[in-house]
C-alpha cells in the first residue's frame, strides 16, 4: 500500500497548465511552443477548446499527439473564459495551478521558477511580471506583476489586491489548486477580477518574482479594447463579488482596491463611467468608513467619486433661418451619429428657442446673422441642460466619451484664443453661466447701425477663462472647477498624429473673408506649429515649419488653384440644383 502511495504522489505533477482556446489559431502555434519547451520536470498542459468554430483543433490535435505525455487536449460548447478554465481546474492533477491564454506565450523557465520559488518559501500563490506586446510585435514593454514593498506586510495585503484587479490578469500567477476550493471563475466577462482578489484573500502566503516570464498579446479584439459591447458592465459584478466573496479579515484592503479599479475604469471605459461611478455611489456608506480610502480622499490622491459628476450624452446644435443643410454639415452630422451612437442629438432652431430672450438675440436674429444668435443660445442650453455642443462644421473623427469625465472641457483655437465649436459642460456649470450673463445688457447693432461683431463668443470664453488659470500657450492643461482645456491636434484640427476626436472643418459662415485672404485654417495650423505645444519636442523647429507648410499647401490647394476658380460657377449652379432638389 505505501508503494501504491508513493507512486501516486509521484504521479502528481507539479503544476497543471491550463490553456483556454477559442479563435486563436493564428496565436496557438506559438503558445504551445513555448509550452511544450518548459524546463519544469514535471507538469501538464490541459488545453480546452470552447467550440472554436476556426482551425485551433487541428493545431491542437497536432500538438496532442506529438506531446501525449503532457498534453491533454478537451473540447466543450463555447461558454466563455471563465467556464473553460474551470473545465481545466476540474481535470487538474497539478499541485499547483497556471493560465496561459492562447494568444500569449510564456519564457521556458517561467513554471521552474515560480514552482521552486512557491515550495522554497511554502507560497499558496506566486505572481511574476509580464511583457505587454501589441499584436504583430515580438517586444514590448515591462509590467509589473505587484507594486509595492515585500518587507511590509500584513499591509502589502492592499497592494496585492489591488494588482490582482489593476492589471487584472489570472495568467502571472500560479495557485495551489486547493484554493479553488473557496471560488471557481464566473461565467462573464472580468471573470478575473472576481476571482483573483478572492483567491489571494484566502492565501496564507503570496510571494512575489520581479521577472517578466509572461508574454501578454494586447489583440484589438480582446475585451480591454473592445468599447461598446455591454458586457463591460460586468466588472460591476465582478467588483460585487470581490465585497462580498473575500476573506473577512482583508475587507478593509479590498473596499480599497474596488474604489481604485473603479476610478480605473471610469478612464479606462468611459462608455460606461455613469454605470461606473452609480455604482460607487450606491456603495458610498461603506466606502466613505473605509480608513484608507478616506484618508485618500482627504489628501487628493484620489478623485472623489461621490461628488462627481459626469457631463450628460447630449450633442446640442443650432440651426437658425431654416435654410438647406450643406454636404459637408450632413456629413459632420452622420459623424455625430456613427461615433456617438448612445447620444441625444438634439437641433436647436426657432421653433424651441426664445429669439425675443434679449435684445442682442432679437437684433441678430432680425439680421439674419444666425451664427451670432447661435453664439447666446449654445451657452443658454449648455447651461440648462448640459452635454457637447458642435458646430455644424465639426467632425467627429471617433468616440466623444472621454470629454465627458471633466466637468467642462473647451480646446485651443490658437495658443492666444479657446474656440467655440466644440466645448461641454455639465449643467449650471459656473464657467458657462458667467458666460451667459455677458449678453444680458449686450447689443447686436451698434449706434451707428453696423453690427457688434468684434467681441464673439470666442472672446468671452478665453475672457472668462482666464479667471480659472489659463495660460496662453497652447498647451493640455486642467483648470479650476474640473475644466479641460485640450490642444489643437485634439479638438481642432487632424495633425495626422492618432490624436484627433473633433475636428473643426472651418465652415466660417460667420466670418467675412476679403478675396485673397489667406484661410482661417492656415491662421490656426500656422499658430498650432509656431506655439510651445509642439516646439521643444522630438521634432526641430526647421522639420515643424516643413510640417507646417506640408499642411499648409494641402489647405490652399482647391482654394487657390486654377481648377477651383474655373469651376467656382459650376458649383454654385450645382448648391442651386440641390437646394431645389431638397425643396
Amino acid at each position: 500500500m505505501w508503494k501504491r502511495e508513493r507512486e501516486n504522489i509521484m504521479n502528481i505533477p507539479k503544476v497543471s497548465i491550463i490553456v483556454p482556446v477559442y479563435n486563436v489559431e493564428k496565436y496557438l502555434e506559438k503558445c504551445l511552443d513555448s509550452l511544450v519547451k518548459q524546463s519544469l520536470d514535471s507538469y501538464e498542459i490541459i488545453v480546452v477548446n470552447d467550440g472554436s468554430p476556426d482551425g485551433s483543433q487541428a493545431i491542437i490535435d497536432r500538438y496532442a499527439a506529438a506531446y501525449p505525455q503532457i498534453i491533454s487536449a478537451y473540447q466543450k460548447e463555447n461558454s466563455g473564459l471563465g467556464d473553460a478554465r474551470n473545465y481545466g481546474i476540474e481535470r487538474a492533477k497539478g499541485e499547483y495551478v497556471g493560465f496561459v491564454d492562447s494568444d500569449d506565450w510564456v519564457d521556458a523557465k517561467m513554471f521552474e521558477s515560480m514552482y521552486n520559488f512557491a515550495k522554497k518559501e511554502n507560497h499558496d500563490v506566486v505572481i511574476c511580471d509580464f511583457v505587454e506586446i501589441n499584436d504583430g510585435w515580438e517586444k514590448g514593454h515591462v509590467s509589473a506583476g505587484y507594486r509595492g514593498d515585500m518587507m511590509h506586510w500584513p499591509i502589502e495585503k492592499y497592494m496585492f489586491l489591488m494588482n490582482s484587479i489593476n492589471p487584472a490578469t489570472a495568467c502571472n500567477k500560479i495557485y495551489r489548486r486547493s484554493l479553488f476550493s473557496v471560488q471557481m471563475f464566473p461565467v462573464q466577462w472580468y471573470e478575473d477580477i472576481a476571482t483573483t482578489p478572492v483567491l489571494l484573500s484566502y492565501a496564507n502566503q503570496i510571494g512575489y518574482l520581479p521577472i517578466a516570464f509572461y508574454y501578454y498579446r494586447q489583440v484589438t479584439t480582446s475585451i480591454t479594447k473592445i468599447g461598446v459591447d455591454k458586457r463591460n458592465l460586468d466588472v460591476i459584478k465582478a467588483w460585487e463579488n470581490c465585497l462580498q466573496s473575500c476573506k473577512a479579515d482583508w475587507t478593509e484592503a479590498i473596499q480599497w482596491a474596488v474604489y481604485k479599479s473603479i476610478c480605473t475604469f471610469i478612464l479606462f471605459k468611459p462608455q460606461y463611467a455613469q454605470d461606473y461611478l452609480d455604482y460607487a455611489k450606491s456603495k458610498q456608506e461603506i466606502f466613505s468608513k473605509n480608513i484608507v480610502i478616506s484618508n485618500w480622499l482627504k489628501e487628493g490622491t484620489v478623485e472623489n467619486l461621490f461628488e462627481k459628476r459626469l457631463i450628460p450624452k447630449v450633442i446640442h446644435y443650432f440651426w437658425f433661418g431654416g435654410n438647406p443643410k450643406s454636404e459637408l454639415i450632413e456629413r459632420c452630422i452622420e459623424s455625430w451619429k456613427r461615433n456617438a451612437p448612445d447620444f441625444e442629438i438634439i437641433e436647436w432652431n426657432e421653433s424651441n428657442c426664445d429669439i425675443h430672450v434679449n435684445r442682442y438675440v432679437e437684433e441678430a436674429y432680425a439680421a439674419k446673422k444666425w451664427a451670432f444668435v447661435a453664439d447666446y443660445f449654445r451657452m443658454e442650453k449648455i447651461a440648462e441642460h448640459g452635454g457637447v455642443y458642435l458646430d455644424t462644421d465639426t467632425e467627429l473623427m471617433r468616440s466623444p466619451c472621454m470629454l465627458l469625465l471633466d466637468s467642462a472641457f473647451f480646446a485651443f483655437e490658437t495658443k492666444d484664443a479657446v474656440h467655440a465649436g466644440i466645448f461641454g459642460a455639465v449643467p449650471h456649470h459656473p464657467l458657462i453661466t458667467k458666460c451667459l450673463k455677458t449678453y444680458e445688457k449686450a447689443s447686436f447693432l451698434k449706434k451707428d447701425g453696423s453690427y457688434n461683431t468684434s467681441f464673439t463668443i470666442v472672446k468671452r470664453i478665453t475672457e472668462q477663462l482666464k479667471s480659472y488659470g489659463l495660460v496662453f500657450n497652447g498647451k493640455e492643461q486642467v483648470l479650476a472647477k474640473g475644466i479641460h482645456i485640450y490642444p489643437a491636434n485634439k479638438l481642432t484640427l487632424d495633425m495626422f498624429d492618432g490624436e484627433i476626436i473633433a475636428q473643426h472643418h472651418y465652415d466660417c459662415s460667420w466670418w467675412e473673408v476679403k478675396a485673397g485672404v489667406v484661410s482661417y485654417k492656415n491662421t490656426v495650423l500656422s499658430d498650432y506649429f509656431s506655439s510651445p505645444a509642439v516646439l521643444g519636442g522630438p521634432q526641430t523647429q526647421a522639420e515643424l515649419m516643413n510640417q507646417l507648410a506640408y499642411y499648409k499647401s494641402e489647405c490652399n490647394r482647391y482654394e487657390n488653384s486654377t481648377c477651383w476658380r474655373i469651376t467656382a460657377p459650376l458649383r454654385v449652379i450645382m448648391d442651386f440644383l440641390k437646394k431645389i432638389l431638397r425643396k
